[in-house]
Order: structure tokens, then sequence, then C-alpha cells
């Protein structure tokens, strides 16, 4: 009976998803709202646009949406179990860092080539691939339709995202929301505070290089690392010397992480060699006086692995499961646990496709074997029954 149950919940589960796979051109139109049209910025535009957001809500004013009124959070090694300063200072981003998430996200991609919004199978929307509160049923404290709509407004509340993640994880050094190297927890939780973005992870080599580090065939391979790690790679090659200069972030010590956890347990020290800044300026070292550079030897301005445009299917990974950060009296809000992947385009009605031929032969399967199963009982129920 659990087998026949089995395989119903499997053909059922297929029959109702809103989409199947994970492409996202032609977008997903099963979700909260429909995809707008539009068509995206310019490499240049988006540049900006993202260090305009990086200032955060108090700064931006209403280009994005204002966080519902989350404008502050805490920095300093006092929120660290330190005795430090206890500092709560206004929400904002290293620009750089906010970039490279996009690029992981979406490569910059608010509207497909149709000019129509990317939207995931799993409803995530635009360039932040915004999922909590844009599947149907949902609600949000921001405007579900502009996050289809606005580029600017998708990535403000893809930031509010990230600063929620900041508040719920442990501190990296002295906990310096200017410092791009104390934002590794937070981006972690961006794809999901599971285990499948721990770096100690033993599904990822012990010893791989840098994710897109040139002329290594497994660096290209996103499944290859953690979330956050392929942010690190991101910032360090860009796509194009257009988007940024790369840098080469420094990585925490893998020891000082807990080894088999999701959501990271304890605070970890500041890895040598971070980065404070970078919007207007150059990024500097962060155990530097301000005003000094960064190494430039490690700075990469141009692209060495260039990237599958959004709407061209890419390598399937793993998903992480979703991690959600409540929303102040609303719903939660949270990203799609990883970049626009898979291999299938949205439905467009809810019972348009049949289960693909994986899913199909496990049902059977499964009721071929209950059905023998249950033959089996009804013959030897009989065969008792003759004996009596």
């Amino acid at each position: 009976m659990f087998a026949f149950a089995l395989a119903s919940t499997l053909v059922a589960g297929r029959a109702e998803a809103q989409c199947a796979g994970g492409s996202a051109c032609p977008p997903c139109t099963m979700c909260r709202v429909q995809p707008a049209s539009g068509s995206n910025p310019s490499v240049a535009a988006m540049a900006s646009l993202f260090d305009q957001v990086a200032a955060g809500p108090t700064r931006y004013g209403s280009l994005g949406w204002d966080f519902a009124g989350r404008t502050t959070f805490g920095a300093g090694n006092g929120w660290c179990g330190g005795s430090g300063a206890r500092d709560t200072v206004a929400v904002s981003f290293p620009c750089l860092l906010l970039k490279a998430i996009y690029v992981t996200e979406s490569n910059w991609r608010q509207f497909c080539t149709a000019g129509q919004t990317v939207i995931s199978f799993d409803c995530g929307y635009g360039i932040a691939q915004v999922t909590s509160g844009m599947r149907p049923g949902e609600t949000s404290a921001y405007d579900a339709n502009r996050v289809a709509s606005s580029p600017a407004y998708n990535v403000s509340v893809g930031a509010a995202i990230l600063a929620d993640k900041w508040r719920a994880s442990p501190c990296v050094g002295a906990n310096d929301p200017q410092v791009i190297e104390d934002w590794y927890f937070a981006v972690w939780g961006y794809n999901g505070f599971s285990f499948r973005n721990n770096p100690n992870n033993p599904m990822y080599s012990a010893s791989r290089p840098e994710f897109r580090t040139p002329g290594i065939a497994s660096a290209q391979t996103r499944g290859n690392y953690p979330y956050q790690e392929l942010v690190w790679g991101y910032a360090h090659y860009p796509p194009s010397a257009e988007h940024y200069t790369g840098l080469a972030l420094a990585y925490p010590n893998r020891a000082e992480i807990c080894a088999t956890c999701g959501l990271p347990t304890a605070d970890i020290s500041e890895p040598a060699g971070s980065h404070r800044g970078g919007c207007t300026t150059s990024p500097v070292d962060a155990g530097a006086p301000d005003g000094s550079t960064a190494d430039a030897a490690r700075d990469v301005p141009v692209d060495v692995a260039p990237d599958v445009p959004v709407d061209v299917l890419r390598e399937a990974s793993v998903d992480a499961p979703r991690d959600v950060v409540a929303e102040a009296g609303d719903a939660a809000v949270e990203v799609r646990p990883s970049s626009l992947e898979g291999s299938c385009a949205c439905r467009t009605t809810p019972h348009a496709s049949k289960p693909t031929p994986i899913t199909a032969w496990i049902a059977l399967f499964a009721t071929a074997s209950w059905c023998r199963r249950a033959r089996r009982r009804r013959a030897c129920s009989a065969a008792r029954s003759r004996r009596a």
C-alpha cells in the first residue's frame, strides 16, 4: 500500500506542479503576478543602479523598496559576543558584493530576450530571483508587480533579503558591513541556510580551486561549489570589464566553520586580506588605513570564462532547501535556492504536461510491485481458506 501511495503522490505531485524544470525563459506564468514587459538596462546602467541600491533604503528613496522600515542593523564586535562597540548602523552594502550576487543569480537579467520578466520554475522573479510572496495565494510587504516590472525595485527587495540574512547569521570578523568578506555567512543564507552550502560538505573537493579559475574545467561547474563560493568566484572573474573590476576576495578558514551544520553556529575570525568598500573607489585592505589600495595584482578586469545568457539553459545542480526569514507583520521573504538552472520550460496551464519519463517509470514500478504483492496476498489468503 505504501508503494502505491508513493507512486500516486509522485504522479499527482508532478501533475499539480506549477512549472516543470528550471528554465526561466520563457517565463513561468503560473505564479502570483504575470510577467511584465520591458527591456534590460545596459550593463553600465545596471552597474550604476547597483551602486545606488548598495547605499541602502535611507539613501535611494523611492527608487526601490523601503525594506518595510527595517533600515538599520547591528555592526561591531559587541554583536558578536565580544567587548567591542554594539553599533546600530544604516543598512548599506559593498557594491561589488551586490554585483557578484546578482550575476550569480541571473546574469543581471530582469527580462528575457523576448521582453518578458525572467520567472523561474519556482516563481523566482527577475535579477534577484525573489520567490517569497510571489507564488499564487501569497502576500508580501513589497509590491509584487514592481518586483516583476522594475529592475531597481527587484534588486532592492533582494538587498532587503540579504540584510535579513546578515541579522540571522553569526559574525565574520568585526561584523563590519563595509567589509565584503564579513558578508560570507549572509551570502550563504541568501541561497539557503542548508548543509548544501556548507564549505565543509564532503560533496565538494577539499582541494577545489576557486570557482571560474581560468583553464580548469572543474572550476567552471557550478555544482562543484557551495553558493557563496560561486559569488566569490564571480567577484574575482566578472562577465566583462564593463560589469565591474574583478577582485580576489579572501576566504574564511574552513576549520573554523561547523563541519555538519546548515546554519552557521559560531562566529569566525576575519579572513586575512579582507577588503573594505569599493563603490566609488577600489576596495581597500580592511586591515590597512583608509585610502590604501587592495593588492592590485589580484584585480582581474576581464572575463576569462564567459557566462551563458540567462535564457540559455545552464547545467543542472542540486537546489538547496530554501531558508525563510520572516517579514515583519507579513509574509516571509527569501530567494530561490540556486541561480537560473535546469532543463525544462515552465508550463502555462496547471495540468498541461505529463510526468517526466523517469517519474512515470518510478510510478509504474512502484505500482507494479504493489500489485504483485497484493496478488500474492490474495493467493495466500485463498490457499489458507481452501486448507481450512
